[in-house]
């Protein structure tokens, strides 16, 4: 048996149509998103960069390569499911054959994202580099994490701290200007008045970065040096791949199946159950922390500061929340300085509101379980209250730091984003069940249309593009 004869038992027979539906669909969503992309990218090219864009660039790269491979390391990268687990173990045909086509998309999806990358930098900071140099380096770099997620899930290293250190660094060094700190090639490519553009030379004492024609050849030995080094690992993870073990595939497959299925049910409370669990499995063991409480008079009062500091405790243990809250901090500045002021003040309230979601862990937990409710013996409106306590915090203190830097977001401004977003996550969080049976009207050339689910999804959501006309109007 070969690993053909494999895949062609494993493949599950679907009608012609519903193959062109699907691919339909998907052609449509990939339109859409390149449409968007190529107008992102069109206006970075044509932006003139400022002083410090090139120190903006490199550190939204390296975010950017970050969290590629904090997701690829998530999933396994490489992963295999349940029905197909007993085939890649159990078959005689070797297993680097089965898991090789995966392997393949994922190497290929990696660089295509970092292919892609730079268009999403160019928007923010403007052409600080040639594309097509920007374009075959930043290939090379994707392809290179995702191998190298690859080479660390066979030898069983999570380096997730690691990772989320250089997060924050990133995230710190946006927040810092590169002035600040003495770095000498802060600048662009060709910066009008630098003595990089008068003189020609490649790196200047001043600052910026030298002529196009410099950076060409420059910039394609060290794309030809990426390229070579990301093939490398890519050709040493696809070797590895014969060794991963069924603890290696089996641990991304959950995760996978539940993404699956929370974006095909428009319920996120799955996917965020099984993350929170695999958060808990992650720490394996904590300190138990006192959380205090009367039974004086103040009982009631005592109960909410207990809440409270759970909620505090609950982000100690689980630190992306924090880091998440962080890495948005710099997000209104850099669309502000991007040329896109009029939204600056919209984007200041979804980063709000999406900083404020994470410190609401506690408040969605106790709304979406009745049965620990009743066993906490609070009523439901103080426990709600209680747990919202901390988010809003939250909301206050990043909608206060981030008014401070912001270009184009008043004081008014910031504090709508502080009450819009504790407002829009409050509904979210205290949404009832979803009712997968609610009536469908038919809108004629339409066709038929769930309006009742949209109804039920579009608490919150609704709220928040509300505010947000309202941000830019103000």
């Amino acid at each position: 048996m070969t690993a053909a004869a494999v895949r062609r038992r494993l493949r599950t027979p679907e009608p012609w149509r519903f193959l062109v539906a699907r691919l339909y669909s998907r052609i449509v969503l990939l339109s859409i998103t390149g449409a968007v992309g190529y107008g992102w990218a069109y206006a970075g090219l044509t932006k003139a960069p400022q002083a410090g864009s090139g120190w903006t660039a490199l550190w939204l790269s390296v975010l950017g390569a970050t969290v590629l491979m904090k997701v690829s390391l998530a999933f396994g990268p490489v992963f295999v499911g349940a029905d197909r687990m007993f085939w890649v173990l159990s078959s005689p045909v070797p297993r680097g054959a089965l898991v090789r086509p995966r392997l393949f998309g994922l190497l290929a999806g990696g660089a295509a994202v970092g292919a892609v990358w730079p268009a999403v930098v160019f928007g923010v900071v403007g052409a600080v580099v040639p594309p097509l140099v920007s374009t075959v380096l930043g290939g090379a770099c994707g392809l290179a994490a995702v191998a190298g997620a690859v080479l660390l899930q066979r030898v069983r290293v999570r380096p997730q701290g690691w990772l989320s250190g250089l997060v924050g660094l990133s995230v710190v060094a946006l927040l810092v200007p590169a002035g600040w700190i003495g770095v000498p090639w802060a600048g662009s490519v060709g910066e009008p008045g630098s003595p990089v553009a008068e003189s020609g030379s490649l790196v200047a004492e001043s600052g910026s970065v030298g002529t196009a024609g410099e950076w060409g050849s420059f910039g394609g030995g060290v794309s030809w040096g990426a390229w070579v080094v990301a093939s490398g690992l890519a050709l040493v993870a696809v070797a590895s791949a014969q060794h991963l073990r069924r603890s290696d595939l089996a641990d991304g497959a959950a995760l996978a199946g539940v993404a699956r299925v929370s974006v095909s049910w428009f319920d996120l409370a799955l996917l965020g159950a099984v993350l929170a669990e695999r958060r808990a499995r992650a720490v394996g063991r904590v300190r138990s922390a006192r959380l205090g409480g009367s039974g004086g008079p103040d009982r009631q009062r005592s109960h909410v500061a207990a809440f409270a500091w759970t909620d505090a405790l609950r982000l100690r243990r689980s630190p992306n929340a924090v880091l998440v809250w962080t890495a948005l901090l710099p997000v209104p500045a850099l669309v502000a300085l991007g040329g896109e002021p009029a939204l600056a003040a919209a984007v200041h309230l979804v980063a709000a509101f999406l900083a404020t979601d994470r410190l609401a862990a506690g408040l969605k937990f106790v709304c979406r379980s009745p049965a620990m409710r009743r066993a906490l013996g609070l009523p439901d409106r103080r426990l709600r209250l209680a747990h919202l306590v901390f988010p809003a915090a939250g909301a206050v203190l990043w909608c206060a730091v981030t008014t401070a830097f912001t270009p184009h977001v008043s004081v008014l401004n910031g504090l709508v984003s502080a009450v819009g977003a504790v407002a829009v996550v409050y509904r979210i969080a205290t949404r009832p069940p979803v009712d997968y049976g609610a009536a469908i009207v038919s809108f004629g050339m339409y066709g038929p249309t769930p309006a009742g689910l949209i109804v039920q999804l579009s608490r919150g959501p609704a709220l928040l593009t509300g505010l947000a006309v309202l941000q830019t109007l103000v």
